[in-house]
């Protein structure tokens, strides 16, 4: 693979040791919520797009070793594989997609009613055109849509230019049962360029 496309890829050693972390968990914990935010994208009453990027993603490894309590070396090594999907690359974005639905009985019946929802969310770029989102088949119910997705959009070049020019971004879902379109404003826009530069 060519230097202009590189893979999502983090090392053991951008991981610090359980102690390490906890020293550091309240300030290491403030930035990545900082970094959510600045990254959140609201699509209707009931959705949002958090586009993730290194710092994110690094926050929750760190999070689930300590949850679980992992030090060893290979069951770091695993975590970290687990998730590298998370990872912006050159000419990919990455994002969780959640569905906000407390009540049980009203979201059994919403996302019932999302079904086919993969073939319904892009990221507009103007006269660069549209970037289809791509979920994790795996997530994908028979009967109803995961409340969490973990989706990823390949850019053109035309696309990832347009994105580092600061063309404005639109995020749209088409789906008959949730039709909504939201603006992606310019400090997002430029958040996620900078991801895409760092990866």
């Amino acid at each position: 693979m060519s230097a202009e496309r590189r893979t999502n890829r983090m090392s053991p050693g951008e991981i610090l040791d359980l102690g390490d972390y906890e020293r550091r968990r309240d300030e290491l914990r403030a930035s990545a919520m900082r970094a959510r935010r600045a990254r959140r994208i609201a699509l209707g009453p009931n959705a949002t797009l958090t586009f993730e990027n290194r710092e994110t993603v690094r926050y929750q490894i760190q999070e689930m070793l300590r949850a679980e309590r992992i030090a060893r070396p290979e069951e770091v090594l695993h975590e970290i594989e687990t998730y590298r999907d998370l990872l912006p690359t050159d000419f990919e974005l990455s994002a969780t997609l959640m569905f906000e639905l407390p009540e049980e009985i009203e979201r059994t019946r919403k996302l019932t009613a999302l079904r086919g929802f993969e073939e319904h969310l892009h990221l507009n770029f103007g006269d660069a055109g549209y970037a289809p989102a791509r979920f994790d088949r795996r997530q994908i119910g028979e009967e109803r849509l995961s409340s969490v997705q973990f989706i990823r959009f390949a850019l053109t070049p035309a696309q990832r230019d347009a994105l580092r020019r600061g063309a404005a971004l639109r995020l749209i879902s088409d789906h008959p049962a949730y039709a909504h379109t939201a603006p992606v404003d310019a400090a997002a826009a430029r958040a996620i360029a900078s991801d895409l530069e760092e990866s």
